[in-house]
């Protein structure tokens, strides 16, 4: 049986996410709502075949939301991990976003366009959303790699 669940902000486990719940949280982006719960949340999918699923979402005040998705294939120890594209110049700039969340300083999109990886990851769990640009972390110069 497949499992959706969510850990968003200061919210307790969500293990039955709806979407227009978290709508808000990117449609009437308010940066005092996301500083208060973290900052941070993470959608979390695992199929019949056990095929998981990640959607991460990391706000930074001033610069809007990164997003990460992550698959790997049932039985397997590494997937694949892209990030979202805001700014392609400063995909390999990667610094620390708050307790110690390296991200890619290119990742950060506006908070609406955030939005539309969380509703297809809703609607297709399996795919990264094709409403938005995307990077391979092995395409990105991680510190400690370069």
């Amino acid at each position: 049986m497949s499992e959706f669940k969510c850990i968003f902000l200061d919210h307790e486990l969500d293990a039955d996410p709806a979407l227009r719940f978290y709508a808000d949280f990117f449609l009437n982006y308010q940066p005092s709502k996301w500083q208060k719960g973290g900052g941070d949340g993470v959608f979390s999918f695992v199929s019949d075949d056990g095929y998981k699923a990640q959607l991460c979402v990391l706000e930074s005040k001033g610069l809007g939301i990164s997003v990460r998705y992550n698959l790997r294939a049932a039985g397997e120890r590494e997937g694949v991990e892209f990030y979202s594209v805001g700014q392609p110049e400063k995909m390999n700039r990667v610094e620390d976003f708050g307790d110690d969340q390296w991200v890619p300083a290119g990742s950060f999109l506006a908070p609406m366009k955030a939005w539309l990886a969380v509703e297809d990851f809703f609607h297709h769990p399996l795919e990264k959303s094709s409403r938005m640009g995307w990077l391979s972390s092995h395409e990105i110069c991680w510190p400690d790699k370069c």
